[in-house]
C-alpha cells in the first residue's frame, strides 16, 4: 500500500500532463494555420479602430524596445494611451521620445494619476479609459512586445457582435538569468500551455492581462473597472464580469509575448507567491488540481526508494516531463530553449511546487514595493506605502 501511495501521484500527474500536451500541441498547430488564414482574408478588409491602454511604472528593462513595437504597428486607426502615478516617471519621457519619432501616431499621456485604487494598475486604466476614442480596447502591460501582424490576427474576433472580450495565450522569453528562465518557463507553461489545455479540456477561460482585449460596450455593461479596483487578479475578474453581463469570451490563436531577461530570485518568489496566494483565494476548489500537472516533485522520491524498477519509473517520468515541456515551449514560443537552461525545467517545477504550499499560509504579498493583505475572493488591501519599484513592469513588481 505504501508503494502504491508513492507511485500513484507520479503516474496520475504524468498522465494528466501528457493529456494536456497532446491537446495543446494539436490546438496550437491548428490555430497557427487558422490565424494566418484569417490575417490573409482580413488583409483587404477594414478592421475596427483600437485604443491601447498601457499603465507604466518605471523605465523597466527594454521598455523602449517594447513600446516601439506599438508605435510602429501597421494598423489604423490606432491610438496609444499611457499613464503613470508619478508625473516624473522616467517611462513617460521614453513615451515622449517615441512620440517624436512617430509623429503620425495618436498618443495620449496621463501623468500623476491619483493613487486611490488598491490595485494601482486598475487605477491608471480608469484614468485612461475616458480619453480612449475607439470601440475596442487592448489592456497591455509594459513588458509586452507586439509582433508583426498580431493586431490583424486578433481584431477579426470582434466581427462577431456577441464577443465582448478576446484574450491571448501568453509566452515569456528573453531569459538571461536562471531566475528569469524559471519565470519565463513557468509563465509560458501556466499562461499559455495550461490556459489552452484547460479551455480544450473543459471549456473554461483563463484570461491574462498581457493580451486582454475588450469591447468598450461590453466593459461598460460590466460596470467598467469599478468592480476590479481591489482585485489582485483584475484580468481574470474582469473577464468574469464581462461574461456575467452576457458577452462571449473568445480565445485568440495568436500568443502575446512578454520580455523578461534579468529577474532576481526575490522578484521570482514575490510574484509567484502572490499569484499562488490569489489563486487559492479565488478558486480554492481548483487550486489542488495544479499539483496534477507537476510530475517532477512526485517522481523525485521514486529515485531514492532502493528499487531499480521504481527508480527507472521516476527517471522516466522526469525525462518525459522535461521533454514534453521543452517541445511545447518551443512550439508555443517559436524558438528552442537554450541548452544551458534545460536543467532549469526541473528546478522550476520544484520552486513552483514549494510556492504552492507556502502560499497556503501566506496572508500578505509584495507588489510594486508595497505589502498587501490577501483577502477572500482575490481582493487586496495595501498595508504599507509603496517603495521604489523601478526596473520591473507594473504586473511583475
Amino acid at each position: 500500500m505504501a508503494m502504491l501511495l508513492l507511485l500513484a501521484p507520479c503516474v496520475v500527474s504524468l498522465l494528466a500532463y501528457l493529456m494536456a500536451w497532446v491537446l495543446v500541441t494539436r490546438r496550437v498547430a491548428v490555430d497557427r494555420r487558422t490565424a494566418d488564414t484569417v490575417a490573409l482574408i482580413e488583409a483587404g478588409e477594414r478592421l475596427p479602430g483600437l485604443s491601447v491602454l498601457k499603465p507604466l511604472c518605471g523605465a523597466d528593462e527594454e521598455l523602449e524596445e517594447n513600446l516601439r513595437t506599438f508605435f510602429a504597428a501597421d494598423h489604423e486607426p490606432l491610438e496609444l494611451l499611457f499613464g503613470a502615478a508619478d508625473p516624473a516617471d522616467p517611462a513617460l519621457e521614453i513615451v515622449r521620445r517615441l512620440s517624436r519619432d512617430f509623429p503620425h501616431r495618436a498618443v495620449t499621456i496621463v501623468a500623476g494619476v491619483p493613487d486611490t485604487a488598491p490595485n494601482p494598475k486598475v487605477g491608471i486604466m480608469e484614468a485612461l479609459l475616458p480619453r480612449a476614442r475607439h470601440g475596442i480596447l487592448l489592456l497591455s502591460d509594459s513588458n509586452v512586445r507586439l509582433g508583426a501582424g498580431d493586431l490583424a490576427r486578433v481584431l477579426p474576433l470582434f466581427g462577431d457582435e456577441t464577443v465582448g472580450m478576446a484574450y491571448q495565450p501568453v509566452v515569456a522569453e528573453g531569459e538571461r538569468t536562471v531566475a528569469a528562465a524559471i519565470e519565463n518557463l513557468h509563465y509560458t507553461e501556466f499562461a499559455a500551455f495550461l490556459t489552452i489545455g484547460v479551455h480544450e479540456l473543459v471549456g473554461l477561460h483563463t484570461v491574462n492581462a498581457k493580451g486582454q482585449w475588450v469591447r468598450r460596450t461590453a466593459l461598460e455593461a460590466a460596470g467598467g473597472f469599478a468592480g476590479v479596483r481591489d482585485r489582485g487578479a483584475d484580468d481574470y475578474e474582469l473577464s468574469r464580469q464581462v461574461e456575467r453581463a452576457g458577452w462571449r469570451l473568445a480565445p485568440a490563436a495568436t500568443a502575446v509575448r512578454v520580455i523578461q531577461r534579468d529577474w532576481s530570485w526575490q522578484a521570482l518568489l514575490d510574484r509567484n507567491l502572490r499569484h499562488a496566494g490569489l489563486r487559492v483565494r479565488i478558486c480554492p476548489w481548483a487550486y489542488p488540481l495544479e499539483l496534477l500537472f507537476n510530475p517532477v516533485p512526485w517522481a523525485l522520491p521514486l529515485l531514492a526508494v532502493g528499487r531499480s524498477d521504481v527508480a527507472a519509473l521516476g527517471a522516466f517520468a522526469i525525462g518525459a516531463k522535461v521533454a514534453m515541456e521543452i517541445s511545447s515551449a518551443r512550439l508555443i514560443r517559436g524558438r528552442a530553449l537554450e541548452p544551458r537552461f534545460v536543467a532549469v525545467v526541473v528546478l522550476k517545477d520544484l520552486v513552483i511546487f514549494a510556492c504552492w504550499f507556502v502560499a497556503l499560509f501566506k496572508r500578505t504579498a509584495s507588489w510594486r514595493g508595497r505589502a498587501y493583505r490577501l483577502l477572500p475572493g482575490g481582493r487586496i488591501a495595501a498595508v504599507s506605502a509603496p517603495a521604489a519599484a523601478a526596473g520591473l513592469p507594473l504586473e511583475a513588481a
